[in-house]
């Protein structure tokens, strides 16, 4: 993919706000980069689908005080199986504090965040572990997503969580990431063209702007801001703006929040060969 346009989709994501770890932020500007990113999900899944929010309802009134569960126990639900713990996450929207006694409580020195990413993200994991800073994550044996069933797809409701090792003593820090809501700004962002993003593998490179945003609009996503890319541009200088002419083409894009996307813009469309190389690696044909 040309590093320019790589460069420029850097410039357009958002403020991450407070609490917002280097790993999220660096998969947050990697939604245009062919290569995974710097500190990617341990078990990255190809899939159409965008995972469903799990409901998650404490009859507390049916129960005694003294049995009903506390916010930990209803916030994470943990199964042993054979050597590992299967964590999956009941409560979406708990605060990190309120998992991370539960998994303390386990032995576990982890700490959990879930958050809002865009909808190929949904499930999976990236952390930020202390003293790991490039490379293969140390802990892949130890850390993995929690397997989903088959079934598991649009309109079904899909397991979010993780499996620990129980003989894990270090220390790790990991973001999972679920479906945003509206308002929401995305922690992770893949591109637009990505599997399970709104317009993979639908014809939007290097077609007018117009075109591509009437598309976005018919699937709810608005547009909220474009960069412009000219030749020999770096990402940082390029001119971020609320609008261009609709004659301008697409290049690439991504989501920055629930029903707004970026989109990369250029005055001259992509070069054939390019194109075809990158719908090539996409597996979408010509």
């Amino acid at each position: 993919m040309n590093t320019d346009v790589d460069d420029i989709v850097r410039s357009l994501a958002p403020d991450p706000g407070p609490g917002l770890t280097p790993g999220a932020r660096e998969m947050l500007t990697q939604i245009m980069d062919d290569a995974a990113p710097l500190q990617k999900p341990l078990k990255k899944r190809r899939r159409w689908a965008v995972a469903l929010p799990i409901a998650t309802a404490v009859a507390a009134w049916a129960l005694p005080t003294f049995l009903t569960a506390s916010p930990a126990a209803a916030a994470l639900d943990v199964k042993e199986e054979g050597d590992h713990y299967v964590i999956e996450v009941k409560d979406l929207y708990a605060k990190p504090e309120v998992y991370e006694s539960r998994l303390r409580g386990l032995g576990l020195k982890v700490s959990l965040k879930v958050v809002p990413v865009s909808p190929s993200f949904v499930g999976e994991i990236s952390t930020d572990t202390p003293g790991w800073k490039e490379g293969p994550f140390p802990y892949a044996d130890k850390i993995k997503t929690i397997d989903r069933p088959e079934q598991c797809g649009r309109y079904r409701q899909c397991p979010i969580g993780v499996t620990i090792a129980k003989d894990f003593t270090a220390q790790a820090d990991i973001l999972l990431g679920r479906e945003g809501r509206p308002g929401e700004v995305y922690q992770a962002s893949a591109g637009l063209h990505d599997d399970g993003e709104p317009l993979h593998c639908q014809p939007f490179y290097n077609r007018p702007v117009s075109e591509v945003r009437e598309r976005l609009k018919e699937l709810g996503v608005s547009v909220r801001e474009y960069a412009i890319k000219r030749p020999g541009e770096r990402g940082e200088d390029a001119q971020v703006t609320a609008s261009v002419p609709d004659s301008m083409y697409v290049m690439g894009g991504g989501l920055a929040s629930y029903g707004t996307a970026d989109l990369v813009v250029s005055e001259t469309p992509m070069d054939g060969e390019l194109l075809r190389t990158i719908l090539g690696k996409e597996g979408c044909g010509s």
